[in-house]
């Protein structure tokens, strides 16, 4: 069966606006009129008589709501009968009161974020769950390609087993009923609900062959089959993968995504009104193996629609000094529509300048500038004092190929406070960020981003480019061509879903050309205008698409606003505009070489050194205020000359 070949409206001009996602902002504050500060206080693994002055002292730095995981395995204990009971007031153990936790934090003016999973991750023993759950007697969440997905060299297991579900239902049930209910918004300070963890078990990214095809998966993956009318195609559900038709692993590419929000339904289903519920999903690499990029998007038209809302995670490098880190993060934030709920504050595992301000706050300005309606804080405070039951084990570590001195004491080495109460040297990034939404955040939660164009991606490409290995995927070649038309012309190319952008007079806001990617029979041939491109799905896309963008780039008309340039390429300039004439412009520069920016008709320049940022306000071309990410005293200062003057009485710095 060829993907869909039906599309909606070939206007070459429209407002592409999808239909508007929820603001988590809102959903965590509301009646907030600027973005939302989240920091994560693991608890369990903070002496409990640190916890008032550590909630306190992020009050203080600027944090609006903490996020905390609750690790089952932590809470679990044997009752009196012999069976197992939930200890979430400290009766067995004072780290173990939640509940306690929460007043604390109500007193501290902090809403909260609540993480029950049941998998958590959170780089605590498989990942929170039971020992019990990675053994012999449960299902293993094994992929089609026959992976077993592992933690600490243990096999996870398929949370859609029916044993496994009654028993993570009875923790949920017991975080529900005994912590949740007597703390839910809007008369307690639990204002919102994480449903698993990126995905289930961190799978919303996986290469889609790679997703839990367990006999329990398979039986759900049949189920939802036959209830869209494909009988045949359900029977072969539970055959080998190299018997499955190409129509069968097209239809596996979507279900991949269905799969995991059946799971995020079932989570919430068991908690009460009141707080919102939220799902995070990690944003992928543009050069991610297997086609995970591509199995990312697949996913998302069940993820988008879910009801839910829709945060991302940012482990994908640093792209405050690496390219591909910056375009996997343009990408994925431009596609996905996604709020910050995950951003490394702190972990030096695979870069020590996680620890030091600039790097944080560029990639939180990034986020912010890309609409982001959140700043996520990973963690805000670095913990000390952690049991055996949270204590990764060392050789499952090894067996993973992972050295078990990266995760000692202290959880996050980098945070912005110790638990001492010390503040450490991201505490100036966290201040100047706070003192940055204090002045002009009303501001930049009204603005909308500045776009030159809009591709719209068929979704029949990246659901067959999933099952691609071997060549770029069209989607590959898509992200990386929107890196380059900003880096090297300084135009943003927005990114859409061809099914999710209603007709001209259904839209809001200005018209900006726009281009197509269609999915075409896979044993056809390329096919271009001047606005679309018809590529057969699932094959390499050959330097096809990137051709398209920069064709398409080309004959835009002249930009109708003010505009820069750059003297080396190496900076990206994102702008984002709001009623009264306020301008909001990020630049950026992810490059290991300096650059400068300069404003149409020199009426301002920008210095920029290696892998810093700036952000500024101005509104009917006046400057109101600007931020740069902090340096270290060895590496030049941002500069900002304004009508030729030095601009920094304006300049916003952490208070």
């Amino acid at each position: 069966m060829s993907p869909s070949t039906a599309s909606p409206d070939r206007h070459p001009h429209r407002r592409p606006s999808p239909r508007p996602r929820p603001r988590l902002a809102e959903a965590l504050v509301p009646g907030t009129a600027r973005p939302v500060v989240v920091g994560e206080y693991p608890y369990y693994r903070a002496d409990p008589a640190n916890w008032a002055s550590n909630l306190r002292e992020l009050r203080r730095l600027g944090v609006d709501v903490v996020s905390c995981y609750l690790p089952w395995r932590f809470h679990e204990v044997d009752g009196e009968d012999g069976g197992r009971t939930f200890d979430f007031t400290g009766r067995t153990d004072p780290q173990r009161d939640v509940v306690g936790l929460l007043e604390l934090a109500a007193r501290a003016g902090l809403g909260v974020l609540l993480k029950p999973g049941p998998f958590i991750h959170a780089e605590v023993q498989l990942g929170g769950l039971p020992d019990r759950l990675c053994g012999p007697a449960h299902t293993p969440y094994r992929g089609l390609d026959g992976t077993v997905l592992t933690s600490q060299g243990k096999p996870l297991p398929s949370l859609l087993d029916p044993a496994v579900q009654a028993e993570t239902e009875t923790w949920l049930k017991a975080v529900a009923d005994e912590v949740v209910a007597k703390a839910a918004a809007p008369d307690g300070p639990v204002v919102a609900l994480q449903l698993g963890n990126e995905g289930t078990s961190g799978d919303a990214h996986l290469p889609v062959d790679a997703q839990d095809a367990s006999p329990a998966a398979r039986e759900a993956f049949a189920r939802w089959l036959t209830g869209r009318g494909l009988p045949d195609e359900a029977a072969q559900a539970h055959t080998d993968v190299s018997r499955w038709s190409s129509a069968l692993r097209l239809h596996w590419s979507p279900w991949s995504g269905h799969a995991i929000v059946g799971l995020w339904d079932r989570i919430s289903a068991l908690f009460p009104a009141g707080p919102a519920r939220l799902a995070n999903v990690p944003l992928t690499g543009v050069d991610a193996p297997g086609a995970a990029l591509d199995a990312w998007a697949a996913r998302q038209r069940a993820i988008r629609g879910s009801g839910h809302l829709i945060g991302h995670t940012e482990w994908v490098g640093n792209p405050a000094r690496d390219t591909a880190a910056f375009g996997s993060h343009l990408a994925g934030i431009l596609l996905g529509g996604t709020d910050a709920v995950e951003a490394n504050w702190g972990f030096t595992w695979t870069d020590p300048a996680f620890a030091q301000p600039a790097t944080p706050v560029f990639n939180a300005l990034l986020a912010l500038v890309l609409g982001s309606s959140t700043i996520s804080v990973y963690t805000a405070c670095a913990t000390s004092n952690w049991g055996a039951l949270v204590e990764m084990d060392p050789d499952g570590l090894r067996s993973e190929g992972v050295d078990p001195a990266l995760h000692a004491p202290p959880y996050s080495p980098g945070a912005p406070l110790a638990e001492s109460g010390r503040h450490q040297a991201n505490a100036e990034g966290l201040r100047l960020l706070a003192a940055f939404l204090e002045r002009h955040g009303d501001l930049l939660l009204a603005s909308t981003p500045d776009r030159d164009a809009v591709v719209l991606l068929d979704r029949a490409l990246p659901e067959a480019g999933a099952w691609q290995r071997s060549g770029r995927t069209a989607l590959a070649e898509l992200a990386d061509a929107v890196q380059e038309q900003l880096a090297g012309t300084g135009r943003l190319i927005g990114l859409g879903w061809l099914d999710e952008h209603p007709g001209p007079a259904a839209a809001e806001g200005p018209e900006v050309p726009v281009a197509v990617l269609r999915a075409g029979d896979p044993d056809g041939s390329v096919g271009s205008g001047e606005r679309e491109l018809v590529l057969p799905a699932g094959k390499p896309a050959d330097g096809a698409v990137t051709a398209f963008v920069a064709a398409f780039a080309a004959a835009l008309p002249a930009p109708d606003r003010p505009r820069w340039t750059t003297a080396h390429g190496r900076a990206r300039v994102l702008s984002r505009s709001a009623p009264g004439g306020i301008r909001i412009t990020g630049a950026f520069n992810p490059t290991d070489g300096e650059d400068r920016v300069t404003g149409t008709g020199g009426g301002w320049t920008l210095d920029l050194p290696p892998g810093s940022a700036a952000v500024t306000v101005t509104r009917d071309g006046t400057l109101l205020g600007w931020l740069a990410t902090p340096e270290p005293p060895s590496t030049s200062p941002v500069a900002l000359t304004w009508g030729g003057e030095e601009a920094d009485a304006l300049r916003v710095r952490a208070s």
